[in-house]
């Protein structure tokens, strides 16, 4: 501490945060790293330290939250656990949690909270019935708690991204009767209103959400011409490869296989699509940006994802893809031109 007080640098902020992180303290140090962070915010280890401080600070927190349950269960502390799973990203044990409120309270804030989970679910995984079943529990919840704004937002994100633009253009418009006037509700719900001519009811648009894997404001699907026969040479080099075991090529909702057949390919393809749409969830929910390369490894081998301008081209394989492979690939999806890779 004097030493930071004699020079705050960054080497002195990084040397007191350690010591209270040595003494078990992530509020302290979390303190001392915003405090140098204001600084020095070009300090990567200072941003790494804040970010496990925080993440161990919630750690403890979700810990003292269960034991307060197990004593004495009671809404504000499943509000506060709910509510700190559910900014984790961790839908399945939110999901638990209010359940168990729901049981135990029958507090109709429960029910929200298990909207919440379930619009997570469908958020990362596009499936229509966790939409729908997250939009239904919504409507429930803003029934039973009429002057709370939640609920509605949440019917209207749903809506919103699905592209179910009368059930949107109703959320905002009972938003709009709870906060009259708010300018941004107001130009939101002039934007939804040119677009209701093309809505969709909302269960065909959730169907289509789960058959396309993508929402309304998703990036632009990988322009280009998409050509199967012409694909379809690479491929079957991609897959003549010894260590490739199966070669794909995603666009939207079609894939084409090379090294496995019927149900199997069509199993397997279904399962490197759902890789590629979390993976694209993940980084959009985390602010990185367009992913540029996917990769899963163990004792099966390798799982090899490359979006690029045409589609995604990927690969299980017994190892992490080299020279030709990689090449090949980048054919696949655009990013070279044809015959580079010969």
């Amino acid at each position: 501490m004097r030493a930071l007080g004699r020079d705050a640098s960054t080497a002195n902020y990084v040397t007191l945060a350690k010591e209270h992180a040595a003494l078990g303290e992530p509020a302290n140090v979390l303190r001392v790293c915003r405090e140098g962070l204001e600084l020095h915010p070009e300090s990567a280890e200072l941003q790494r330290l804040a970010q496990l401080a925080r993440e161990l600070h919630q750690e403890q927190r979700l810990q003292e939250l269960h034991r307060e349950l197990e004593s004495a269960p009671r809404s504000a502390v499943f509000r506060e656990l709910c509510e700190l799973l559910l900014e984790n990203g961790d839908a399945q044990p939110a999901l638990e949690a209010a359940s168990r409120w729901r049981t135990l309270t029958d507090d109709p804030e429960s029910v929200y909270y298990v909207a919440a989970a379930h619009a997570e679910f469908f958020f990362d995984g596009r499936r229509s019935r966790d939409g729908l079943l997250a939009f239904q529990l919504a409507g429930e919840s803003a029934k039973q708690l009429p002057k709370d704004k939640r609920p509605l937002r949440l019917q209207f994100e749903i809506a919103r991204r699905c592209g179910a633009w009368e059930d949107a253009r109703k959320s905002l418009a009972r938003l709009l009767e709870l906060m009259p006037g708010n300018p941004l509700l107001e130009a939101r719900f002039r934007r939804v209103l040119s677009n209701c001519a093309h809505s969709k009811p909302l269960p065909r648009a959730l169907t289509e959400v789960e058959r396309s894997g993508r929402f309304v404001d998703d990036e632009p699907e990988e322009t280009g011409s998409f050509d199967r026969e012409s694909l379809r040479p690479t491929l079957k080099k991609l897959a003549a490869r010894p260590e490739v075991h199966v070669a794909f090529f995603l666009r939207g909702n079609t894939a084409l296989v090379q090294g496995a057949h019927g149900p199997t390919a069509d199993r397997t393809a279904r399962a490197v699509r759902e890789v590629l749409q979390v993976s694209r969830s993940s980084a959009r929910r985390m602010a990185l940006g367009r992913a540029i390369e996917i990769r899963a490894e163990g004792s099966f081998g390798a799982l090899v994802l490359k979006p690029g301008k045409l589609g995604t081209a990927a690969v299980w394989a017994s190892q992490i893809p080299r020279g030709g492979v990689e090449d090949l690939m980048d054919e696949l999806n655009g990013e070279i031109s044809p015959g580079a890779a010969a």
